[in-house]
């Protein structure tokens, strides 16, 4: 059995604590029980970290008794398992594309998406982070094996866009590996900072940073001054509300 480093001992216990009634009212309108507890469990994990957060807690927050909760999930794992894999699996449905478009406005579409996703869910962003060091502990390998595979879809898919861009022409040639892994770390690291009601909204955002990169990328001299987006993004976004 693994024991607890004292760095995260020390993390759980320094962290803003989430009250059970906080936790209650921020659970969405018409979800189900385990939905509910799923909602609540996310925000006690990112306040006080998986080790800091026990089953009592959950079952308290949700005003359930713990026989009850662990009806709906055997063990807080598996409650964290669910977190990861809808995070993973939001992150991939977003990679999705329009066939037709450019290697600039797909990278531009992929930020907004990734960023409005972010935005909407802070807590499981968050949970994802700062746990992702540790989860060989508590998942099972299979399970791990789905988080790193669908990790992999998204560096692959960035990378594979990056390339795309160069073997057309329309970018500059360079490393699409480096490349990728710092998209990365620029757009999933949002969510230290992203704040669905702070002073830039979240496509505000996405449009600053595609513009950022892909004025670097962008062969063209006129096409990287005046539309490195490739698209309208007025237009896009009022689509797309």
């Amino acid at each position: 059995m693994s024991t607890e480093p004292d760095a995260r001992r020390a993390s759980a216990s320094n962290a803003p604590r989430a009250s059970g009634s906080a936790a209650r009212e921020s659970a969405p309108a018409g979800s189900t029980r385990r939905d509910e507890l799923l909602t609540v469990a996310t925000k006690l994990f990112a306040a006080r970290g998986y080790h800091g957060t026990r089953m009592d807690d959950v079952a308290d927050a949700v005003g359930l008794n713990k026989a009850t909760v662990y009806h709906y999930y055997a063990s807080k794992s598996l409650i964290l398992y669910d977190i990861y894999k809808s995070a993973a699996d939001f992150t991939v449905a977003a990679l999705h594309d329009d066939p037709t478009a450019t290697a600039r406005e797909t990278i531009y579409h992929f930020t907004r998406r990734l960023l409005v996703g972010i935005a909407s869910d802070i807590e499981r962003a968050a949970v994802y982070f700062q746990e992702g060091p540790y989860i060989t502990e508590w998942f099972t390998e299979e399970q791990v094996a789905y988080i790193r595979s669908s990790e992999t879809a998204v560096y692959e898919h960035v990378r594979d866009v990056i390339d795309r861009g160069i073997a057309s022409g329309e970018f500059f040639e360079c490393d699409s590996h480096v490349l990728a892994l710092g998209y990365i770390g620029m757009t999933l690291g949002s969510y230290r900072w992203l704040r669905p009601q702070g002073r830039r909204s979240a496509q505000e955002i996405a449009v600053e940073f595609s513009t950022a990169l892909l004025r670097g990328l962008i062969k063209d001299e006129a096409v990287r001054s005046a539309e490195p987006l490739g698209i309208d993004v007025k237009t896009t976004a009022a689509a797309n509300d």
